[in-house]
């Protein structure tokens, strides 16, 4: 007597599941930058702000971050021809970028330091700016993560035109974190 094997049951989702959790995310992190820039620009009105020019250091990351969506556009675009070579090379060149964008972000935070502009309760307007620029960088930090998950797979050639998802949210998710970048970078150089 065999027994039944159990038929695997399909699943056909309008939605896929794991792009629905990054549209999630993402719209979460929409709403808790909202709320800290918000404010941050009610704290501002009530007086006792400390303006300080931002370091040079953080219109670097601006650019190192615009140039690391650009390679990964490249690998989106190569991925779409099946040149996966080029993905490769393209996704490293992210990544390396995206490494440069923390360190720019560390050094700035170091100017910071070195001009005695400390993350302290009694000055805050330092503090919004530290909390800002780290919990942008606590974000990024899983943007690498998802650049090496990514790239991994590309060397396993797991990413091609048929294969299409990782690629595709990792640079869904690393245009939101640059973009969201631009905006921090703006809001806080104007409204210092």
């Amino acid at each position: 007597m065999t027994a039944i094997q159990p038929t695997k049951k399909e699943t056909n989702y309008v939605v896929d599941p794991k792009r629905f959790n990054l549209w999630l995310a993402i719209i979460g992190s929409m709403m808790f930058f909202a709320a800290l820039t918000s404010a941050y620009i009610v704290r501002k009105a009530a007086g006792n702000w400390n303006s300080f020019p931002i370091p040079e250091q953080f219109i670097y990351s601006t650019v190192i971050v615009i140039l690391s969506s650009l390679t990964l556009h490249w690998a989106y675009i190569s991925a779409k021809k099946d040149e996966l070579y080029q993905v490769k090379v393209a996704l490293f060149t992210t990544l390396i970028l995206g490494l440069a964008f923390g360190y720019s972000q560390f050094l700035g935070w170091e100017v910071l330091v070195n001009n005695n502009l400390h993350f302290k309760g009694d000055d805050v307007a330092v503090s919004f700016f530290y909390s800002i620029t780290a919990f942008h960088a606590l974000h990024v930090f899983g943007g690498w993560i998802a650049i090496v998950r990514t790239l991994r797979k590309a060397f396993r050639l797991e990413v091609h035109k048929k294969s299409m998802r990782a690629l595709s949210m990792c640079t869904t998710y690393w245009h939101f974190m640059g973009l969201l970048w631009i905006y921090l970078y703006l809001f806080l150089f104007l409204n210092r």
